[in-house]
């Protein structure tokens, strides 16, 4: 699963931005990779580097794909 074009995970990753008060124009760079130690393996780690050089980071779940 390729959590970038799954819109599943868009509400996720928009509740964090929103936790962190990041609009989408605030976004120089999103990384997405599989987490290394996660305790699941649909867990990926995500990486938002802000026009301001400010990094956020986050551990997420992929949510399963939709019927």
């Amino acid at each position: 699963m390729t959590y970038g074009f799954v819109p599943n995970n868009w509400p996720a990753f928009q509740r964090e931005l929103d936790e962190r008060g990041l609009a989408m124009d605030d976004i120089e760079k999103v990384e997405i990779r599989p987490s290394a130690d996660a305790p699941s393996a649909t867990s990926i780690e995500v990486v938002v580097t802000a026009r301001s050089g400010r990094v956020h980071s986050w551990r997420q779940d992929e949510a399963p794909p939709a019927d």
